[in-house]
């Protein structure tokens, strides 16, 4: 399974497809892209899909975090927004953060999908200020509704305006 940049759809092998039923209904505020052929789900279509996903383990997780981290040096980034960190991931980047092993400052907002997508948790949405500045947690991550735009790209401008009407001028 791969993810695309902005994490609002995943690409899938057949091998994961196989492990789907054969008839699959559209899902509401998500987009099963169909043609030219099944593999891309989109939003809360990836609902779906992202329970066969293989979670690693926390020392995988942290390798992870060290190399991105690195990667995003090697472009001149010394800070970032998460927009999608777990009530679960956060002890680990607590953790994390208070070591040399976490070199850039991050911005994470909490999401509470893991708990169904379009939830709130206010039970485990905790602010979190460093002295140091290498994280801040101050937001939650809320989806009020799917736009299409979100689940795909826009239509070329000559192309009739009938899934996204509004885009087109």
């Amino acid at each position: 399974m791969l993810d695309r940049v902005d994490v609002h759809c995943i690409w899938v092998s057949q091998a994961v497809l196989d492990l789907l039923p054969q008839d699959i209904d559209d899902i509401p505020g998500g987009e099963i892209v169909r043609e030219p052929g099944m593999g891309v789900f989109c939003d809360n279509a990836m609902d779906m899909v992202m329970p066969l996903w293989p979670k690693p383990d926390e020392t995988k997780v942290r390798g992870f975090l060290k190399s991105a981290m690195r990667e995003l040096h090697k472009v001149g980034l010394v800070g970032m927004h998460d927009a999608g960190t777990f009530p679960e991931q956060l002890a680990l980047y607590e953790e994390m953060s208070q070591t040399d092993d976490w070199t850039l400052r991050v911005y994470a907002m909490l999401e509470c999908g893991r708990e169904g997508r379009n939830t709130f948790c206010p039970q485990k949405s905790i602010k979190v200020t460093q002295d140091s500045g290498m994280l801040s947690v101050r937001s939650v991550k809320l989806f009020a509704g799917v736009l299409p735009s979100a689940a795909s790209p826009p239509p070329p401008l000559h192309h009739p305006p009938s899934k996204y009407p509004s885009r087109c001028l």
